[in-house]
């Protein structure tokens, strides 16, 4: 006959093992992580400290960011300001001198006609222009006046040339060369002041440098007058 063995049925029982297994085991291995931790020297509370210094660090260094930026903004546009302030005055100076220039001409214009003079036979340069029109073609104005002005007529005649260089050789281009149409010498003729306009044309290769003006008085063998002067260009 089989023998009958009777055993309590407790199923709660058996689920509180499991539970008890299996955190027993969750504890083992978040303690061996702990412990792996320590031993390696890391500490979770002074790794936070230090990131929160750094991350108060990054503020403090993201605040100055932002105050530079506004001061650089600002000295940019401190900079602009006085460009423009600079700029404004530059233009108001050369208009100031460019108005005292044109002064200062007229006055030695009429000083020299009301003034006498016992110089060069009482004849004199007032001024001499080379206006650039186009390319390699100019115009010059030349002004000779007389001090005082005279009762009769100066006559006479102006050689007018150019100095420079060619492929790095010295020339001197007389008017003739500049202009084969034109009259060279300049012929004159006056009592207060005479105004001689003509076109001259350089070569491409031709470089200039200088203007020499002599002025020949009719009955003197040699230039009453001479005088050299910077190429004198300006822009039409």
């Amino acid at each position: 006959m089989p023998r009958l063995i009777i055993q309590p049925y407790a199923p709660e029982r058996t689920w509180l093992i499991r539970i008890a297994v299996a955190l027993v085991f969750v504890l083992t291995v978040l303690a061996s992580y702990w412990v792996g931790q320590i031993q390696a020297g890391y500490d979770r509370f002074e790794t936070r400290s230090e990131m929160d210094g750094l991350r108060q660090n990054t503020r403090v260094l993201q605040t100055r960011l932002r105050r530079l930026k506004a001061a650089l903004s600002h000295e940019r546009e401190l900079n602009r300001v006085d460009g423009l302030a600079r700029a404004k005055v530059q233009t108001r100076m050369v208009r100031v001198e460019n108005r005292l220039l044109t002064l200062r001409e007229r006055l030695d214009f009429y000083r020299g006609i009301v003034s006498p003079s016992k110089l060069n036979h009482g004849i004199r340069i007032q001024g001499l222009d080379i206006i650039h029109t186009h390319g390699y073609h100019f115009v010059y104005r030349l002004v000779l006046i007389a001090v005082p002005a005279h009762r009769e007529a100066v006559n006479g005649q102006v050689e007018l040339t150019v100095v420079g260089s060619a492929d790095g050789q010295h020339e001197v281009l007389s008017l003739r060369d500049l202009a084969p149409r034109s009259q060279d010498p300049l012929p004159f003729g006056f009592r207060s002041y005479e105004d001689l306009v003509g076109h001259l044309v350089l070569p491409r290769v031709f470089k200039p440098q200088a203007v020499h003006i002599a002025v020949l008085v009719t009955g003197h063998a040699r230039p009453v007058l001479s005088q050299t002067f910077e190429w004198p260009v300006f822009l039409s």
